[in-house]
């Protein structure tokens, strides 16, 4: 058995703690928010997994309870959250800890955990394998409908962050014209010297670029809906990789022309066995998706453990190229696959899950 591995969740929305903890649901936001700034992390999920390569994976799932924008407003508590799941990774053996949602956002992306425990444990955002896996599926619907990447314009949203950057750098070669956008010019000037390419535009106007493209790619850390219907040219195709999404449902709803899909979502080999699911949960309930189906960044934690590849992997805002395919090859290794919904054009709603 290899492992334990852990990875750190959250609740994204207040939703999300109304479902999991019932005696929250009849007090008010601002009281939860209060509250649950004093609970410290536990583990939710206990689980293990067969891979491809007959290796059998055990890890644990970790809550580090705070919500999303409380990530982003208060850093100090966010770190000292991240600091005692961390030190519980340890008490349970682990030597490598995945970073979820937000909770690879805070401490510079990272890398302030990396400093606190030296050699003692490593740490993953999954960034890696959530720009491989992303890409690959974006890959799949194009090769569908037979469309060239040299004719088509492609829209990064959120091209400074570790995801961003990493996906502005591949497809610019491959695309007619990238437009990188971010709300940061200096960085997004930056980036554009960075990269030293013709086809490059680098705006702060998510909609102009968007209506200039034929593929979105949505990959910020900002916890709002920011794509809507107005902002997408006709028979556009959208691969929402924000967690929470950044795509508007209403986009679904009322743009039967435009196919939005997720980027980063995973088939496991096998069936995981859960040993410990939090209240009686389903792991559906948890972490938004079916029994065999994960996050990308939850996929590398565990890839990285079947091959006991214990090192800081997708840390901080600079992701190897070299990582990317490497992880690639070895998620082929292990069975790890790109998810397709049956329907195209659908994406796992914003409420409702602890982690999606």
């Amino acid at each position: 058995m290899k492992g334990p591995f852990a990875f750190f969740i959250h609740p994204l929305s207040i939703v999300d703690l109304y479902r999991a903890i019932p005696s929250f649901q009849n007090k008010s936001v601002e009281f939860v928010e209060s509250v649950i700034k004093f609970i410290d992390p536990f583990v939710a999920v206990e689980m293990e997994i067969e891979t491809s390569a007959n290796e059998r994976v055990y890890g644990l799932f970790i809550v580090i309870p705070l919500l999303s924008k409380q990530f982003v407003e208060d850093e100090k508590l966010a770190m000292s959250k991240l600091i005692k799941g961390s030190r519980l990774a340890i008490k349970f053996g682990a030597k490598i800890v995945g970073l979820g949602a937000f909770t690879s956002i805070v401490g510079k992306a990272g890398m302030n955990l990396v400093k606190n425990f030296g050699d003692v444990l490593y740490f993953t955002s999954g960034a890696s394998y959530t720009v491989a896996s992303s890409l690959e599926v974006l890959d799949i619907i194009l090769d569908k409908r037979k469309m060239n990447k040299k004719d088509l314009n492609i829209a990064v949203v959120g091209a400074t962050g570790a995801i961003g950057k990493a996906i502005t750098k591949l497809v610019v070669r491959d695309y007619k014209k990238v437009f990188a956008v971010a709300r940061n010019k200096t960085r997004l000037n930056v980036l554009k010297n960075e990269i030293k390419a013709d086809n490059i535009f680098v705006s702060t106007d998510i909609l102009a670029s968007c209506l200039n493209s034929d593929v979105v790619i949505t990959a910020t850390s900002n916890p709002s809906e920011i794509i809507f219907s107005r902002y997408l040219r006709h028979g556009a195709i959208v691969c929402d990789i924000s967690m929470p999404h950044n795509t508007s449902e209403e986009v679904i709803k009322n743009r039967k022309d435009v196919t939005v899909i997720e980027g980063g979502v995973i088939e496991l080999p096998s069936e995981p066995k859960f040993k410990k699911l939090f209240n009686d949960l389903s792991w559906n309930d948890i972490i938004g998706f079916p029994e065999n189906n994960v996050l990308a960044c939850m996929a590398e934690t565990i890839i990285l453990t079947a091959e006991e590849k214990y090192e800081n992997y997708s840390i901080g805002r600079n992701i190897d190229e070299n990582k990317i395919m490497e992880i690639s090859l070895l998620a082929k290794k292990h069975g790890f696959k790109v998810r397709l919904r049956k329907k195209e054009s659908e994406i796992t709603p914003n409420i409702g899950t602890l982690l999606k």
